[in-house]
C-alpha cells in the first residue's frame, strides 16, 4: 500500500503542474466539504491557477460567511471545457461519486481526478486516492496537504479549514477527535485563525424560524430500546410553516445524545421530491461502542461509525418504524456499565 506521504507528494505535483483546478464538494454540503473547497479554491487563486469551486446544492446559510468575495457555483452540470487537459479535478469529503456531479461517475474529464476523503466506506474513485479514516475531518487532511506542499497558509484559507475541522468533529467533542486534530488546530491558529470568531459565526446564527422548527422536532422526541435510543422527525409542513429549509436541521440530531442514557439517535426529515414522490432523509448518530453506520447500511446508506445517514422512498411513519426496529436490534446485547 502506498505511503500517504507519497500520495500527498503525487497530489501536490498534479496541483503544481495544472493550470486550472476544479474543486468539487458533495451534495447537501456541510462545513467540512465547503471549508476544504473554499480553502483549496483560494489557494489556487493565490497560486495564479484558474480555480473554481462547485457543488450540486447551494451553501447553507450557516456557512455563507466563508464565501466573502468568492462564489460557489451550483450548476446543473459542469462545463464541458473545464478544467481541460491541463487541469485537475479535486473531490473533497465525498465518499461516493454519486454524491457529486454526474461527470465524476462517468469520468467525463480530460484530466486527472483526485479523491481526498476521511470516510472509511469511500468507494475509492479517481486516479489518485487519499483516504484517511482516522482523520476527524477532511479538513485535517487538506491542512496537512498544504503544510507539506511549501505553499504556505494564508489566514482566510486557514479560517476555512478550521471551519471544516470543527464542523466535523463537533468542536473537538466527538470521539473521532485525536491528538492530530488538536495539532492541526494549532497550525491553523498559528496562521491567524480566531477560534472565538469562527465559533460565533457557526453558533450564533439561529433565526426564529429555525428555533420553531427545532421545537417541533423536540416535542416528538421518543426514547426507546430501554432508554438507549431516541428518535424524532420533521415533515414538509414543518419546514413550510416555519419558513425554513432542510439545511436548518444540521446538528439537530446531536441534541438527542444529550438525553441521559441515550447511545444512538436519529432524525427523520421529509425531503422535497417530484410530484407524488416520497423521500425521507435519516441522520443517525451514535456513541461508542454502538455503530450508526451499521444501521444506515441496512437501508442503503453509509458514513462514519458514529455519524451516518440514509434516504428512504416511503412515508415518514414507516421510516420511523423501520428505524426504531433496526436501532433496537443494533443496540441489543450490549452490556454498558452505568
Amino acid at each position: 500500500m502506498e505511503n500517504h506521504r507519497d500520495t500527498i507528494e503525487k497530489i501536490v505535483g498534479l496541483m503544481n503542474t495544472s493550470v486550472s483546478w476544479l474543486v468539487l464538494s458533495h451534495e447537501n454540503p456541510d462545513g467540512d466539504t465547503l471549508g476544504c473547497g473554499v480553502a483549496l479554491t483560494r489557494l489556487g487563486t493565490r497560486l495564479s491557477k484558474k480555480a473554481i469551486h462547485a457543488c450540486p446544492d447551494p451553501c447553507p446559510a450557516r456557512y455563507s460567511f466563508l464565501f466573502d468575495g468568492f462564489d460557489l457555483r451550483v450548476p446543473e452540470n459542469l462545463p464541458e471545457d473545464f478544467p481541460g487537459p491541463e487541469g485537475v479535478v479535486i473531490c473533497v469529503d465525498t465518499s461516493t461519486s454519486a454524491r457529486t456531479f454526474p461527470q465524476v461517475s462517468s469520468r467525463n474529464f480530460m484530466c486527472p481526478l483526485v479523491n481526498i476523503d476521511h470516510h472509511a466506506d469511500n468507494e475509492r474513485f479517481g486516479d489518485v486516492v487519499w483516504i484517511e479514516p482516522m482523520a476527524s475531518a477532511t479538513g485535517e487532511m487538506v491542512t496537512e496537504l498544504i503544510s507539506e506542499s511549501g505553499w504556505g497558509l494564508r489566514k482566510d484559507e486557514a479560517e476555512a479549514l478550521y471551519t471544516a475541522l470543527i464542523s466535523d468533529n463537533g468542536g473537538f467533542s466527538f470521539e473521532s477527535t485525536t491528538l492530530k486534530s488538536h495539532a492541526v488546530a494549532m497550525t491553523l491558529i498559528e496562521a491567524g485563525v480566531s477560534p472565538n470568531k469562527i465559533a460565533e459565526e457557526l453558533n450564533s446564527n439561529l433565526s426564529e424560524g429555525i428555533l420553531n422548527l427545532w421545537g417541533r422536532a423536540m416535542v416528538r422526541a421518543t426514547v426507546f430500546a430501554d432508554g438507549r435510543c431516541a428518535i424524532f422527525w420533521l415533515t414538509t409542513e414543518d419546514f413550510s410553516q416555519t419558513e425554513t429549509t432542510h439545511d436548518a436541521t444540521e446538528n439537530l440530531v446531536n441534541f438527542l445524545l444529550r438525553i441521559k442514557g441515550v447511545k444512538m439517535a436519529a432524525l427523520c426529515s421529509e425531503m422535497p421530491g417530484s410530484e407524488g414522490e416520497k423521500r425521507v432523509k435519516a441522520s443517525l448518530r451514535a456513541l461508542a461502542p454502538f455503530n450508526a453506520r451499521e444501521v444506515a447500511v441496512v437501508f442503503g446508506g453509509g458514513g462514519h461509525n458514529l455519524a451516518s445517514g440514509c434516504v428512504f422512498s416511503t412515508g415518514i411513519s414507516e421510516v420511523v418504524s423501520l428505524l426504531m426496529k433496526e436501532m433496537t436490534h443494533n443496540v441489543s446485547g450490549f452490556h454498558i456499565d452505568k
